[in-house]
């Protein structure tokens, strides 16, 4: 019997930020809030999550930048 497992990984775009300038490439940008979860797979079938970063991405050069919970809440809510 084989099992297949492994990791994949999630990215969900939260809320668009509006525009702002990249301080990576210098573009002027629409900024979005998003997290990326880790998933368990069994079979290619999500089990479980088991990391979360939450981060403000630039969609020119995928260049993110990490935020605390507290900081992401804040983010979201506002």
């Amino acid at each position: 019997m084989v099992v297949i497992y492994g990791t994949k990984k999630k990215m969900k775009i939260e809320k668009s930020l509006g525009c702002g300038i990249c301080p990576r490439c210098h573009h002027n940008v629409e900024l979005a809030l998003a997290r990326e979860k880790t998933l368990a797979t069994l079979y290619y079938i999500p089990i479980f999550g088991w990391t979360s970063k939450r981060m403000i991405l630039c969609p020119c050069c995928g260049d993110s930048e990490l935020l605390t919970s507290a900081k992401f809440k804040e983010i979201k809510n506002a």
